[in-house]
């Protein structure tokens, strides 16, 4: 019997106080139990922890534990991984790239990309915040960003980087896309100079960078 009271505490001790049991899965060799943070969303970077993995009851040994490096790569964590929203999350991405490698004179599909706008438009409305790979992905899907054109995402002290990313680029043709896109969210933003965008990574208009 999974006793999830031993695994909340062992994730709160192992992972941290703000993370919780957000699903788990039995398989032959063990159930796997996949945490997430207490407020925010799954796919907000915010509740995101680089490199700690989920916890495991091992039925060989019948002890909970976090999983090993070695066994993340193990056939249940791929069987678990060959879902249909990851199969669209590997079909958008490989588009995203052939975006990027792709001269401006190449035809793209305008309908895949409006649909990926809508879509990256739709998450940020419902965690009500920009991850950073939010803007990298719409950074490509405006053409402010690919192989052929310099763009760079800034990080500038006097904004803190939470709630703030900056765009540095010459391509104003795109950044007016992009500032399309924050208009419609209704998120804030500023034009710092002729080359730089600041964004803000949610919706409160912000009057100074304190906040």
């Amino acid at each position: 019997m999974v006793d999830l009271d031993y695994v909340q505490k062992l994730i709160e001790k192992e992972i941290g106080p703000d993370f919780e049991v957000r699903q788990y899965f039995d398989t032959k060799d063990m159930i796997i139990f996949f945490w997430k943070h207490k407020t925010y969303d799954t796919d907000d970077e915010r509740g995101h922890l680089i490199g700690c993995r989920p916890v495991i009851y091992d039925k060989l040994k019948d002890e909970y534990r976090v999983m090993g490096s070695a066994e993340w790569f193990s056939e249940e964590i791929c069987q678990l991984s060959e879902t249909d929203e990851s199969k669209e999350s590997i079909r958008d991405h490989n588009y995203l790239m052939s975006l990027f490698d792709q001269g401006e004179e190449e035809k793209e599909d305008i309908a895949y990309t409006k649909s990926l706008i809508e879509k990256i438009k739709t998450n940020i409305l419902r965690r009500n915040y920009v991850n950073t790979d939010d803007v990298d992905r719409l950074s490509i899907l405006t053409g402010l960003r690919r192989i052929n054109n310099e763009c760079d995402l800034s990080i500038k002290p006097e904004w803190k980087f939470e709630k703030h990313i900056v765009i540095v680029s010459n391509n104003n043709v795109a950044k007016e896309k992009l500032i399309g896109i924050w208009k419609e969210i209704n998120f804030n933003y500023k034009t710092l100079n002729q080359t730089e965008l600041l964004l803000f990574k949610n919706n409160k208009l912000i009057t100074d960078n304190t906040q």
